[in-house]
């Protein structure tokens, strides 16, 4: 389901835009209806007509996955895979840097690398990024491959030396229009595929970049020195080799390596106090109130008001909708954040009530994830 707009012309401009683009981009789909399902299974096999060699109907085009000019059993592997596109919501499938991979090089992180399940639709602003010290990244470039589903966040000065956060944000649609299923429980060390299991979700990841910390405790010091002297002149496969010592990635242990500890000696990770701060629950609405305009959630702790954003928390009906706040501040006190909906809703207990771990507490610790809520 798309997400609910408050805008019926809206509606009506993104469904024109859905189905004259976004549909015909789905190889599979034969009805264009944005689902690859038992329908186009049929066309399919009514379109198979072996290595023959003649030239493909413009009707059975979608079912064509190579490059040559009919449709026979080789075309059905392609099929097989985007059977069943478009009928839930898209999870993340892939992260690069490999989720819980310390970059320890001399290099920093250049670039991110995003997969998803199946075919995505990609806002231009879909991506966040900020530092822990340095605040949020300006400037990077976000590409989108169609093929492999892959997003490419490119940044224009490579990061370094710091705790890195990527927000990925369920304004990503696959054809259907089913919002980025994009939950993720441990942003240090996330567990893929994302998702709950229901649309809605921002997929949140946090990369600590250090050069030359071997050990990965945050701080470059003789103990990280200690780990690659004893592996200094091994190769992969020699005993006693240890892959952590090998900072540069390219196999060996070597003076290359030593260097990177040497550049970077006494550098440290901005620390965060490693405690994570936990939503307590939901003030506002009741579920005595049979219309409401905003929601007001409670923390345990003061949480960081710039990173309370209008998609930090948001709504899932029965039927699937997602239900996105027009505003959203934090709370006296800053222990709350107030998301406000531009019209009343009815009865809160139609609802799931999602709130996002991007939401941090003073020292940049990531909220606890907490699980769709329901009113108090």
């Amino acid at each position: 389901m798309r997400r609910k707009l408050i805008n019926s012309i809206a509606v009506i401009v993104a469904s024109v835009f859905f189905s004259s683009v976004a549909y015909a981009q789905l190889p599979g789909d034969f009805d264009f209806d944005g689902e690859v399902n038992l329908v186009d299974l049929v066309t399919f096999v009514d379109c198979l007509s072996g290595p023959t060699g003649g030239s493909v109907s413009s009707n059975c085009d979608p079912g064509n996955f190579d490059p040559d000019t009919d449709i026979d059993l080789r075309d059905f592997a392609g099929f097989q895979a985007r059977f069943g596109f478009g009928q839930g919501p898209p999870q993340i499938v892939i992260f690069a840097p490999t989720p819980g991979e310390w970059v320890v090089d001399d290099i920093g992180l250049t670039e991110v690398k995003i997969g998803f399940s199946e075919p995505v639709i990609v806002p231009t602003d879909a991506v966040d990024v900020w530092l822990l010290s340095g605040g949020t990244v300006n400037g990077f470039t976000t590409s989108y491959d169609p093929d492999t589903f892959v997003l490419t966040v490119a940044f224009a000065q490579p990061l370094r030396d710091d705790q890195v956060t990527v927000v990925v944000d369920y304004t990503i649609e696959d054809v259907a229009g089913h919002p980025l299923d994009g939950e993720i429980l441990d942003p240090k060390n996330a567990v893929l595929p994302s998702g709950n299991g229901i649309n809605g979700g921002q997929g949140v990841f946090r990369i600590r970049v250090l050069q030359g910390d071997a050990n990965r405790d945050g701080v470059v010091n003789a103990a990280d020195e200690a780990i690659v002297n004893d592996s200094l002149g091994l190769c992969d496969g020699d005993t006693g080799f240890n892959a952590m010592a090998d900072l540069n990635g390219d196999g060996c242990v070597d003076a290359a390596d030593a260097n990177i500890i040497a550049a970077a000696f006494g550098n440290q990770l901005p620390a965060t106090d490693n405690v994570p701060p936990v939503l307590t629950g939901i003030r506002e609405p009741t579920v005595e109130q049979q219309d409401f305009d905003r929601i007001i959630v409670d923390f345990n702790e003061i949480v960081s008001d710039p990173r309370i954003t209008v998609h930090t928390c948001f709504l899932v009906d029965g039927f699937g909708n997602v239900v996105v706040p027009t505003t959203a501040v934090g709370g006296p006190f800053g222990r709350t954040a107030v998301y406000n909906f531009l019209e009343p809703l009815a009865q809160c207990d139609t609802y799931t009530i999602n709130v996002s771990n991007a939401i941090t507490d003073f020292s940049g610790e990531l909220l606890a994830a907490s699980g769709p809520l329901t009113c108090p």
